[in-house]
């Protein structure tokens, strides 16, 4: 009789760790997909940022939003060539683009 009992916990016991671990993967693979859609959203937004940069200055569009966004981007780009020749400079080599992740950039930047 005792031992039906604890045949039923464990039994019980074993089916929650079950659900639980079915639960678990399912939102692994949820936040993985959710991850991965940013993800691509992200690069959507990217490449849709320098297209717009290209038809600026390509003169196919005008937007002055843009044009300020642009004159942004060149002066961030020629802070950035400034700091590779400074790590040039001491023999160095600077690191590859892509290896930091993107910091999220204030509209008052």
């Amino acid at each position: 009789m005792a031992r039906d009992a604890v045949g039923d916990v464990l039994g019980k016991v074993l089916q929650l760790g079950r659900e639980g671990a079915a639960r678990a993967a399912r939102l692994g693979r949820e936040r993985l997909t959710l991850r991965q859609l940013r993800a691509d959203r992200d690069a959507l937004y990217r490449k849709m940022g320098k297209e717009a940069r290209e038809l600026v200055e390509a003169a196919e569009i005008d937007h002055p939003g843009l044009r300020r966004t642009i004159a942004r981007v060149k002066e961030v780009e020629a802070r950035i060539a400034d700091a590779e020749q400074a790590i040039l400079r001491r023999g160095e080599t600077p690191e590859p683009e892509g290896d930091t992740p993107p910091r999220p950039v204030s509209p008052q930047e």
